[in-house]
């Protein structure tokens, strides 16, 4: 496997196989399920036999091509999976895990595919890898109560050493066992070593409109946080700036929503002038990019250090703000139309240039065609 390789470039395409007479598994849908969808989606469409399972649940109201559901009994529910595996195990040549999830316990399950003679190919989305934050100073610091210190940074630093220790297992596990590593993005780097690329979170760009409504200074604007995780996201501070500019901005409307499905979820962004991605992970997620392909101005915590690791990082037209400086980060934003604008319009030419399902979708085909 190759160590660090940010997207590289294959110098002859023509010789690589050809995938249309393998079939593919892609499972599950607990992270990142937007972008797995449409990836499969658009393979599908050009001819490949390619499957997107679910587990448990439709995830925000994504559809699977198969969606599995098991006893909530453990013991039956264990058998129920090396069932259906062993049921569709001769059905796939190329098994693609997302999250580390798979059928049942994951070492068992990779190994019996290794065993089988088939690829697989994983990739990791965050906090299945993640055992710690790079750019946090000492646990000494973070927990001294002099200092204003977010509870979720705590609740890393103080991590049990088994938690963490389970968590660096199961990520080697997969990477010894796996043909091919992904990352979704550079703020894993320093939690997994050896990876085979990084590749961008999907979305179909065609299918979000942007929505051209360009505010002037004075009219109402309307501030969206919509937190998939509410303590990682940052929302409690969040919550706390948006009640005080509540009271200075009463022209503005301040909204935060909770869980709510894919498609009420791209309706409220596009009602929306801001979206506030997050403030303490490092790294924008999925909704901040479909809150650019929206052309909406999005705000963001995006560690320095990681912009070097990806050849667009220097191009990310998000408005870049932290813990501690985001009210008056907020505020410049609520006082400035014209960057608002500007953002937004950069902001739509990004996704289309880096997030697009069709590229991903390529870069997605080569993973798949390298293994084979």
């Amino acid at each position: 496997m190759m160590t660090n390789q940010i997207f590289p470039r294959f110098k002859n395409k023509s010789r690589l196989p050809n995938l249309k007479n393998k079939r593919i598994f892609v499972g599950f849908n607990s992270a990142g399920v937007a972008g797995l969808r449409n990836i499969t989606r658009i393979l599908k469409r050009r001819g490949y036999q390619i499957d997107f399972y679910g587990l448990e649940a439709a995830r925000f109201g994504i559809d699977t091509d198969y969606l599995l559901k098991f006893s909530r009994r453990p013991i039956i529910s264990f058998f129920q999976r090396i069932q259906y595996f062993l049921k569709i195990l001769p059905r796939y040549d190329i098994w693609h895990f997302n999250y580390t999830k798979t059928f049942f316990f994951y070492p068992l399950n990779l190994l019996i595919l290794k065993l089988c003679g088939k690829k697989i190919v994983h990739t990791f989305r965050g906090s299945d890898a993640r055992t710690h934050l790079d750019y946090l100073p000492s646990k000494k610091i973070i927990n001294n109560p002099q200092y204003h210190w977010p509870e979720w940074y705590r609740g890393v630093v103080n991590q049990s050493w088994w938690l963490k220790f389970k968590i660096k297992l199961r990520m080697r596990i997969f990477c010894w066992l796996s043909d091919k590593i992904v990352l979704t993005g550079p703020f894993l780097v320093p939690s997994v070593a050896n990876f085979s690329k990084i590749i961008p979170y999907a979305r179909n760009i065609s299918q979000i409109p942007p929505a051209n409504d360009s505010k002037k200074l004075h009219q109402k604007l309307i501030i969206l946080h919509v937190p998939s995780i509410p303590k990682m996201k940052g929302t409690i501070e969040v919550d706390r700036i948006f009640k005080i500019l509540a009271k200075k901005y009463p022209q503005h409307e301040f909204k935060i929503l909770g869980n709510i499905p894919h498609q009420e979820l791209i309706k409220e962004m596009s009602l929306a002038d801001i979206i506030i991605d997050q403030l303490l992970m490092g790294w924008y997620g999925g909704q901040a990019v479909e809150a650019m392909a929206l052309g909406k101005t999005v705000m963001s915590f995006i560690n320095p250090t990681y912009l070097e690791l990806v050849p667009f990082g220097r191009e990310i037209p998000i408005f870049n703000t932290n813990f501690w400086n985001f009210k008056n980060d907020l505020e410049i934003l609520i006082n400035s139309p014209d960057l608002c604008q500007k953002l937004s319009e950069e902001g739509r030419k990004f996704v289309r240039k880096y997030h697009a399902a069709e590229k991903i979708a390529d870069q997605y085909l080569e993973i798949y065609q390298k293994v084979v």
